[in-house]
């Protein structure tokens, strides 16, 4: 992930170098990345502070996850150039008696 991170697409087809398959969106022309669990298809909503800030603001359009891993081991950027992997599950469903109807 870091990898990929730290090299631009201008200079590098990520896809070819990392071994990474593109799938078709169905909202925006950006390709998913197949080996992901999740995508978010995202518009760019305003692009008024590109210019001072290199930010851009999007728009959520569509979503998807992938239905054949129900139980992906995730991990999280932690924001300082650290990650945690998830650890086991735990499964309390049987305490959840406010919201029992939900599971």
């Amino acid at each position: 992930m870091v990898d990929i991170d730290n090299c631009s697409g201008a200079d590098v087809d990520k896809f070819e170098e990392f071994d990474l398959t593109a799938v078709s969106g169905a909202e925006v022309q950006a390709p998913l990345v197949a080996e992901c669990f999740a995508n978010i298809e995202c518009r760019v909503a305003d692009s008024s502070l590109v210019a001072p800030y290199s930010l851009f603001l999007l728009e959520a359009v569509r979503a998807w996850t992938d239905p054949s891993q129900p139980q992906p081991q995730l991990f999280h950027h932690r924001g300082d150039s650290t990650f945690t992997l998830d650890g086991p599950t735990v499964d309390l469903q049987d305490r959840m008696t406010k919201w029992q109807y939900l599971v």
